[in-house]
């Protein structure tokens, strides 16, 4: 196939930035798609002649604080996809532009009602990239060497979600990371994934019931036991399984609070880096970039 593929390009210290929108590009041309690859944008003036699809990605917002749609303002003349990552944080947006699409892929399974109307619209969960999130690459620090018990790594506005994890380290004398690394529209990776193995353990907790989100991914192909809430509402247990594949604070016995496991991860390790392994061959083998793009391939063809 011949794909229009829409995703972000920022650039710093003259590198495009990389990001899961470039890693579907990359999966798209590994597959044998031909794909030309353009900088997100609402300009709908333009040949599409010898075009098959088009896919639009969310990437979130622009440097200049826009949400991007080449469909905006109506259908194209060429088949359509748009993937959406962030429906739990744009969610009337997401709504209003899902029906200029001939196909709709959105990852936060609590949101699917906003596409229940819609002829061809998917879930198709977040994922990740052994490219830049793999314990076995050269950059990620070899278990046993970690310098930290604990970490979290997000975006500046959601790290008060681990302050009750802080406030346990403390109080036990454990070592956490808590931070962002990379602001907005700047270089993350790999970087990432060296601070995530510089950790035991990893934890996560969802906003707005989006999980399981990026992070999950992430963490578990980073090869770090998963200490994360456990939300009835998003599509974690579609996934994996509570207490095979991560540790659920809220949900199993003896893991009835956050404080409760971790005391177990750190009297346990030799068990939940069990866990870690059955979660790591689990993203391995279905939630990598391939699988997401080969789904959506699937479904535009038929």
């Amino acid at each position: 196939m011949r794909i229009l593929a829409l995703h972000r390009t920022d650039m710093y210290m003259a590198e495009v930035v990389p990001n899961y929108s470039g890693s579907m590009v990359r999966a798209l041309r590994e597959l044998g798609h031909e794909v030309v690859s353009v900088p997100k944008t609402q300009d709908r003036n333009r040949n599409f002649e010898g075009i098959d699809l088009v896919i639009d990605i969310d990437c979130g917002r622009n440097a200049a604080g826009d949400l991007l749609w080449i469909a905006r303002d109506g259908p194209l003349p060429v088949p359509s996809a748009v993937v959406f990552i962030d429906s739990h944080g744009h969610p009337s947006d997401h709504r209003r532009v899902a029906k200029n699409y001939d196909h709709v892929f959105f990852a936060v399974w609590d949101k699917r009602d906003l596409f229940g109307k819609h002829p061809s619209a998917h879930w198709c969960p977040n994922f990740t990239d052994l490219r830049w999130f793999d314990r076995n690459l050269a950059g990620a620090i070899v278990p046993g060497n970690e310098r930290k018990d604990f970490g979290m790594f997000g975006s500046k506005g959601g790290l008060t979600r681990a302050d009750p994890m802080a406030e346990i380290c403390n109080r036990n004398g454990w070592k956490c990371d808590i931070r962002q690394i990379g602001a907005s529209n700047k270089h993350a990776w790999p970087s990432t994934l060296h601070s995530m193995t510089n950790c035991k353990f990893l934890f996560n907790r969802a906003q707005k019931h989006d999980g399981p989100n990026l992070r999950v991914f992430e963490s578990m192909a980073a090869g770090r036991p998963l200490i994360c809430d456990f939300d009835p509402r998003s599509g974690m247990e579609k996934l994996f399984a509570a207490g095979g594949h991560y540790l659920p604070y809220e949900y199993f016995d003896p893991w009835s609070g956050m404080e409760t496991a971790m005391k177990w991860c750190m009297d346990n390790q030799t068990e939940a880096n069990l866990i870690a392994e059955a979660a790591y061959q689990e993203v391995k083998k279905n939630h990598l970039v391939a699988n997401r793009v080969k789904q959506i391939i699937e479904v535009v063809r038929q």
